[in-house]
């Protein structure tokens, strides 16, 4: 039987297997100039905390999310997204405390069962951050900021920043009523889901994408029209401080995410270049979530960036970083058996000095050795037979160039300096 990776993943193959490692450590350091440390996050929670955190009526929860039965009889799921597990953690270690602040990021695979197509996959890879304990708009500002700053510094393109507010507990419930009263008038014009939303969750009616519904979703009541003067206020700042800092954006009052958790300032960053899968970047504020969840009551706001969208859109920039891996500087062939312990010495001898090098152990044959040599994109080759074995030497040839010269093979410090400046620069002028 050929086995083959199942629908809605993706092997990731050199070389852009190294550029997507340069990208995740690009975020990991975007993040750490902003202060945030890491947190390494499990794969699987348990179901309730996604169903809590999420909301029983998204489509993450009611369709989405890979479930199993662990030994305990108990509902696992595969994270599907995560900030549930992180603030699970942060509780759970007593990182989200009253007058506390933490700034906490993750990196690492989420899982979803969606319908695949480009930039969007069933197992993805999310960077997401965290700060746990301020409620101030210059909090919210400064975050965004953040991936706003990086979005132009990498040129990514198309890229635009829209916000919106939510509102708070005090005046969502008269904007949800608003909205409803709006919609259950608008039924016959809106598709099936939009019309099995109205029931369950009405704000969600805002973010559906079919064509034949989006004359009657724009001309909806905007919930910037209900907030309450605490919640108005602080979206104002919001905007006054991204003003400030010469931070583009557009108030989109259709954006309301797809997670329940969300209060005051929800923002996201979308780009044309990605077709239908627009948002790379997306978040908000989140007050009253870590004690639904069982922690104290401390506001959190954050924000995600979807790895794979990102590395879509640097690669059509022109920008994706380039991989650090070292590329294999020289590949060590043994003439014959007896020689093969020699090898293996000068291997580790390089290696211990930073040298990337393999061995071609495979087959005795100089012309086979040469062939693997290149399949393995080093630089030089180096023999060993029985000469240079009993001589401490080493025959290296420059695959580019066609310089061969035959060198001592300790002490490796030498050798690897000789190797990483050329080996034209190691002949003698006089010779």
């Amino acid at each position: 039987m050929k086995y083959q990776a199942p629908r809605g993943v993706k092997d990731l193959l050199p070389p852009e297997s190294g550029s997507f490692r340069q990208l995740e450590d690009e975020v990991r350091r975007l993040f750490a100039l902003s202060g945030f440390q890491e947190v390494r996050l499990p794969i699987f929670e348990s179901a309730a905390l996604f169903t809590r955190s999420i909301g029983e009526s998204t489509d993450i929860v009611e369709k989405e999310m890979y479930l199993f039965e662990g030994k305990g009889g108990e509902t696992l799921a595969l994270r599907p997204e995560g900030t549930a597990s992180l603030l699970r953690a942060a509780i759970e270690h007593r990182l989200a405390e009253p007058g506390r602040t933490s700034r906490l990021f993750y990196q690492g695979p989420m899982f979803r069962h969606e319908r695949p197509q480009a930039g969007r996959l069933r197992q993805f890879h999310q960077a997401g951050a965290e700060i746990l304990g301020p409620n101030d708009p210059d909090t919210d500002a400064d975050l965004i900021a953040t991936v706003s700053r990086y979005a132009q510094a990498t040129g990514i393109p198309g890229s635009r920043l829209l916000i919106n507010s939510m509102g708070c507990e005090n005046c969502r419930p008269e904007y949800r009523k608003r909205l409803l009263s709006y919609l259950e008038g608008q039924k016959n014009l809106l598709c099936e889901t939009c019309v099995r939303r109205i029931a369950t969750n009405p704000l969600r009616v805002l973010d559906c994408k079919v064509e034949g519904c989006q004359a009657v979703l724009d001309a909806a009541p905007a919930i910037t029209d209900s907030l309450c003067p605490a919640s108005r206020d602080h979206f104002e700042r919001v905007r006054q401080a991204l003003s400030e800092g010469d931070i583009p954006y557009t108030l989109s009052h259709r954006l309301v995410r797809g997670l329940d958790y969300y209060t005051e300032t929800a923002f996201e960053w979308v780009s044309d270049a990605l077709g239908a899968q627009s948002t790379w970047a997306a978040g908000g504020r989140y007050n009253g979530l870590v004690s639904s969840l069982g922690g104290p009551d401390v506001p959190g706001v954050g924000l995600a960036i979807g790895i794979e969208r990102l590395f879509l859109l640097r690669e059509k920039a022109g920008t994706l970083p380039v991989s650090k891996e070292p590329p294999v500087m020289i590949a060590l062939h043994p003439l014959d058996n007896d020689s093969r312990p020699y090898v293996r010495t000068l291997l580790a001898g390089l290696r211990e000095e930073g040298i990337s090098c393999v061995g071609l152990f495979g087959s005795n044959r100089l012309k086979k050795a040469f062939v693997s040599a290149e399949r393995e994109g080093a630089r030089y080759i180096g023999l060993a037979g029985e000469s240079e074995r009993s001589d401490g030497t080493l025959t290296i040839k420059d695959l580019k160039t066609g310089v061969q010269q035959t060198l001592p093979g300790h002490p490796a410090h030498d050798l690897a300096r000789i190797l990483r400046a050329g080996l034209q620069l190691s002949i003698d002028p006089s010779a």
